[in-house]
């Protein structure tokens, strides 16, 4: 059933940025400057999403959607298809999608498969229902070749934002999982096992090369965290230290992290003697409509459907978690931009359920340079 026929309303969505070489996954917003970058993850879309009203009320420049934008767990894509119309159907999510332009990538759930990688079978399918719901160009590359990486570089010279979006799911090598507890992942070392495989790996190098102030790389999973048991870009330590070469290498400045996956929000830094070139920060929003474990049970059963579960006694460890707990309650994230030339600085935010900032982190736009810059 198209999309169309269940919610006319999508017609309305902003329209696609146009594309400046669509051969290579580029497309430019000169006129759209941007001061407020929202973001957000892990959605399921059976149960209330109360939080896109807070979303509406911060009138970002732009959205990105950061994978589980729905759970859909299926190799059928008519399965996938009535799942992308639930989450059509919720009025706060088409009033967004009305009035914001919307950017989006995707994780193991809008893939298809929990944990999934590259040989599921259900992939061209899911990759055409994903560009259909959001409405990707019949001439992208998106449609025509596989993986949903993408790139859009908002703003003039001297405010240039770049969004990178990258497909941490389409050309990923197996996991390996511990022998004796399934749901514990172990590094994978084998020197031929990838993340993003070669084709988007020359393509990364690619976009860190072209001019930009601030680079804002969109990965579903956490790329700085290495100790937690669940999917991260250290199952794959090669891959983690090639992303931290490559920085180093392309001299790429004002790049900030932005993860989902994990069913909380933390923000994370790593440092230049961890083998970052500046100090690199990964912000984890996650999720959009999970149990909220930290606000009163009666209420986030009322707002999410769903019993609150208990605040867990103890954090899974992060030593690179820059506050002491993660933010277990419904989130969505800022970028804030605050452009004033060599003064210029971002601000980090992690935002609850109606809109009250739970985490934080100012960055002056200088610090985030190689030391030889």
């Amino acid at each position: 059933m198209p999309y169309g026929l269940l919610l006319p309303i999508l017609s309305l969505a902003a329209p696609a940025p146009p594309s400046a070489d669509v051969s290579d996954r580029v497309s430019v917003r000169p006129e759209l400057t941007i001061s407020t970058l929202g973001f957000g993850s892990c959605a399921r879309q059976e149960r209330p999403q109360p939080i896109w009203e807070a979303i509406n009320a911060a009138h970002c420049d732009a959205f990105v959607l950061c994978g589980d934008n729905i759970y859909g767990d299926s190799a059928d894509p008519d399965v996938l298809r009535v799942k992308y119309a639930l989450l059509a159907a919720m009025p706060g999510f088409a009033q967004l999608r009305q009035a914001t332009p919307l950017y989006a990538t995707w994780d193991d759930h809008d893939y298809g498969l929990n944990d999934g990688g590259a040989g599921f079978p259900g992939a061209a399918a899911a990759q055409k229902e994903f560009c259909d719901f959001f409405q990707v160009p019949s001439d992208s590359p998106r449609r025509t070749t596989p993986g949903v990486f993408d790139c859009v570089t908002f703003g003039p010279a001297g405010k240039r934002v770049q969004l990178i979006l990258l497909d941490t799911r389409t050309f990923r090598s197996p996991l390996k999982k511990d022998p004796s507890n399934a749901k514990v992942t172990r590094p994978n070392t084998d020197p031929d096992a990838t993340i993003l495989g070669a084709g988007q790996w020359a393509w990364l190098e690619r976009r860190l090369r072209e001019p930009a102030e601030i680079r804002v790389v969109i990965s579903s999973i956490q790329l700085v965290a290495t100790e937690h048991g669940s999917e991260k870009w250290d199952n794959f330590p090669a891959e983690r230290t090639r992303f931290l070469a490559m920085l180093r290498r392309t001299q790429a400045h004002g790049v900030v992290v932005i993860s989902g996956d994990r069913h909380l929000a933390e923000l994370a830094m790593l440092a230049p003697t961890d083998g970052a070139p500046y100090p690199l920060h990964d912000l984890t929003s996650s999720g959009l409509n999970q149990p909220i474990a930290q606000e009163p049970a009666a209420r986030a059963k009322a707002l999410t459907g769903v019993e609150a579960g208990p605040t867990p006694p103890k954090p899974q460890p992060n030593r690179h978690r820059l506050h002491e707990r993660p933010y277990t309650g419904s989130n969505f994230a800022l970028l804030r931009v605050k452009w004033a030339g060599a003064a210029s600085s971002l601000r980090l935010e992690v935002c609850g359920l109606g809109g009250e900032v739970v985490l934080s982190r100012d960055i002056p736009l200088a610090e985030l340079r190689p030391r030889s810059q």
